[in-house]
């Protein structure tokens, strides 16, 4: 074994390829940490614009949906409730019939028209018939036909697909106003009555405070007499 030669005369040296190495390194991790803070820099700016462009989509709908409620505008107000109200008498035909036997399938609201058509399944054909019949009692149908019935064998339970097209009457306001005019007029009538009839015993209360002093003083002189 060969012993290494010590000069100490010599300055230490390292190599320069190590600092080198390391120095290349450093840069290539710089670099990669620039561009990774640049992409991530673009994903945040394109999410904020995509939050700007919702938020002003949310404002715009916030806007249509509140338009009927801030608009002063009555026949605005009046057909807004007409669609909200449309389907009320269908629904109370259909709620007020319907009983745990009656599965229903797909219900079709037309306010144009005003129709229902009613897909139901029940435990057999007299249900169905039953059903339709009910709903043709009823004061606010005005026609009910059965469109399609089929026999449904199962499994698991046989059972009847019937197809139900109906038709509600024209909802038509009740005439109150001649009703409330006459009753307005007659309360008014009662309450100039009733101030007709004070002010009468109002006024005759001082006459008859009146005439009784004076029956006093013609009583008086007569007295003296006897």
């Amino acid at each position: 074994m060969k012993a290494p030669v010590i000069d100490l005369h010599r300055p230490n040296r390292p190599g320069a390829a190590v600092g080198l190495l390391a120095l290349v390194v450093g840069i290539v991790a710089l670099i990669a940490a620039m561009q990774y803070r640049d992409a991530l820099k673009e994903q945040g700016e394109a999410l904020d614009e995509r939050e700007a462009t919702i938020a002003k989509q949310e404002a715009k709908f916030h806007v249509i949906s509140n338009a009927h409620r801030e608009s002063g505008d009555a026949r605005m107000a009046q057909l807004m409730a007409q669609q909200r109200y449309a389907t009320e008498p269908a629904r109370d035909l259909i709620e007020g019939g319907w009983h745990p036997n009656i599965a229903l399938l797909s219900l079709d609201f037309v306010t144009a028209s005003r129709q229902i058509n009613m897909q139901f399944e029940t435990r057999s054909v007299q249900e169905a018939i039953s059903y339709a019949d009910w709903l043709q009692a009823q004061p606010g149908a005005e026609s009910v036909a059965i469109k399609r019935q089929i026999q449904k064998p199962g499994p698991p339970a046989p059972s009847v697909e019937t197809s139900l097209q109906v038709t509600w009457k024209a909802f038509v306001a009740r005439p109150v106003a001649a009703s409330a005019v006459a009753a307005a007029a007659s309360a008014s009538a009662a309450s100039a009555a009733s101030a007709a009839s004070a002010a009468s015993a109002a006024s005759a209360a001082p006459a008859a405070s009146q005439a009784r002093p004076q029956a006093s003083h013609a009583a008086h002189p007569s007295g003296a007499r006897r």
